[in-house]
């Protein structure tokens, strides 16, 4: 394969032999790009076609079709129709006196086409009768350049993360006092709210809990004078912190909890709160008097019954202290985790199966059973679907991580995520169209920026792969920046990636050195590619890349 001009080629004397009324043989031909190259899943080609006058008889008609030749085949681009000036039919017009005509198509890449000669094939008539069948001596470009095909697949998936961390709980209970007291009655020290809060400090002190704290606030209900309900709210809170102190500091010796007490005054939100949920006769009125400021016992005008209704069910709820401890619970060991996980994962969380199988399994086997109890006992969770389907895809069991995926995806249906994962399957499976259909729908993380950034490459659109990339280190970034137009650039973002030490990316930073013309990175590159893997050895050989190099003796020597 050797052009005698990249640029502009005469079609051989060959093709008019025996025919004087055509002149095709004076067309020459521009080709671009050239050599040809492969771009989104084809080989497009524009010609510019300079034929002097007299080119073909006035009379005649001519097709003119580019043949791709290529090893194991050929492949012809869309013909051409022409005319002279006084033919009939279909067809472009050929002016008697020369021209320029141009012409582009494009055709679906196969295999072999990067070792390709790009011909013209043209048949003349006269009327009906054929006075003209040739093709072209010479070859009017090469192709075909395939560097987008290095695009790694290493598409990404997004792991469901855990939330595994220290688990705090609460437990609040209430302490009621009688109209205008604040003396802890019995009663209240042994109710049911009371019996909760205390077996739950029985518990967290058996299991290994960490008291962090305790906060008592007083409260008092709105009957009556603001200043002396402040006052009240007080000596409420006062007295339950006093009991606390003895119960948990003394009598439990809790020693880490932090006490602490406010009287809060008159509950009005939980007033406003308990009056919106009752309707009785009277409680207008009540409530009326209330706002203006009556004291308790100005309600008693509004009746007997519906006082004594409004006393119980409004204002006693109202004259009380809240309790709240809070717990930091003790954390299982990884031991613990590990058990559990393998042998009863009913007594663990959510955040804990997914920060076992996560952090502390190693076999994907067993992180897959984890993950599907964690599945069984929360179904309302996308996560442990999702990641079974991760640990499916780099398995390469593709059908078996969609299936998980679409899974997640009919529990939180708008998950990114999910979305992306999905799309990195389907382009995994050579279905670009879903795949770019997900992967929007899934924007914003960096492994979905990454996974857009290989479909573009692979889509010839080389700007926006750049765009996805963004500051990404790696080796299709470095790819996308080098075909976008700025091969100067790939080599660096090559040696912040960790693609750095692979073979294929000294190649590529060979292929950026050749675009730049600089023959010894070439070399240097190309020679320790070639050390890492034998096989670039005979890629160099006839890539396209490395057109401009082919008769020079430093590179003929890294090649044998």
């Amino acid at each position: 394969m050797k052009l005698k001009n990249l640029a502009i080629v005469a079609l051989g004397g060959a093709l008019i032999a025996g025919c004087g009324k055509f002149n095709l043989n004076k067309i020459t031909y521009k080709v671009v790009p050239s050599p040809l190259e492969y771009k989104g899943d084809s080989v497009e080609v524009t010609i510019t076609a300079e034929y002097p006058k007299k080119t073909m008889p006035k009379k005649a008609t001519a097709e003119v079709t580019p043949i791709l030749k290529y090893k194991g085949g050929e492949k012809a681009y869309k013909t051409i129709f022409l005319k002279g000036e006084k033919a009939t039919g279909d067809g472009q017009t050929l002016s008697h006196s020369g021209g320029t005509l141009k012409y582009n198509a494009k055709i679906a890449y196969v295999d072999g086409m990067q070792e390709a000669e790009l011909h013209v094939k043209g048949v003349g008539k006269i009327k009906t009768k054929e006075k003209y069948n040739g093709m072209t001596k010479d070859p009017i470009a090469l192709g075909t350049i395939i560097t987008p095909l290095l695009t790694l697949k290493d598409e990404r998936f997004v792991i469901g993360k855990h939330n595994y961390g220290p688990i705090f709980k609460t437990q609040v209970a209430n302490i009621y006092f009688p109209y205008n007291a604040f003396n802890i009655r019995p009663a209240e020290k042994t109710s049911d709210e009371m019996k909760k809060f205390q077996a739950f400090v029985d518990f967290q002190l058996k299991d290994g809990g960490t008291f962090k704290s305790l906060e008592v606030n007083g409260w008092a209900s709105p009957d009556g004078e603001e200043t002396k309900n402040n006052d009240l709210s007080t000596k409420r809170s006062n007295e339950v912190r006093k009991w606390m102190e003895q119960y948990l500091t003394k009598d439990k010796k809790i020693t880490s909890v932090q006490i602490s007490n406010k009287g809060n005054g008159e509950d009005i939100n939980g007033f406003k709160a308990i009056v919106a949920t009752k309707n009785f006769e009277g409680k207008n009125e009540l409530v009326s008097k209330i706002n203006s400021g009556a004291m308790n016992k100005d309600l008693k005008s509004a009746g007997t019954a519906a006082y004594n209704q409004f006393e119980k069910e409004v204002l006693s709820p109202l004259r009380k202290s809240e309790i709240k401890l809070v717990v930091q619970e003790r954390q299982k060991t990884n031991e613990e985790l590990v058990n559990f996980a393998k042998n009863e994962p009913t007594k663990l969380t959510l955040e804990e199966l997914l920060y076992t199988a996560q952090t502390l399994i190693s076999d994907e086997a067993t992180q897959i059973k984890i993950y599907e109890a964690a599945a069984r006992q929360f179904p309302e969770d996308w996560r442990p679907n999702n990641n079974i389907g991760v640990i499916y895809a780099k398995q390469g069991k593709l059908n078996e991580a969609l299936t998980e995926f679409q899974k997640a995806e009919k529990i939180a249906a708008s998950e990114k995520a999910i979305k992306n994962n999905i799309g990195a399957v389907y382009m995994l499976k050579g279905d670009k169209n879903n795949a770019l259909t997900y992967y929007k729908q899934g924007g914003g993380s960096p492994e979905n920026g990454h996974n857009l950034g290989n479909l573009y490459i692979l889509q010839g659109k080389y700007s926006e792969a750049v765009a996805s990339f963004g500051n990404e280190c790696s080796f299709n970034a470095a790819l996308a920046k080098l075909l976008a137009g700025s091969p100067e650039k790939a080599g660096g973002i090559i040696d912040c990636s960790d693609d750095k030490d692979k073979a294929l990316s000294y190649y590529l930073k060979a292929i950026a050195a050749a675009r730049t013309n600089s023959k010894q990175a070439l070399i240097d590159n190309l020679k320790t590619a070639i050390q890492k893997d034998a096989s670039l050895k005979a890629k160099a050989k006839i890539d396209l890349e490395f057109l401009k190099f082919r008769e020079d003796a430093d590179f003929k020597s890294t090649i044998q």
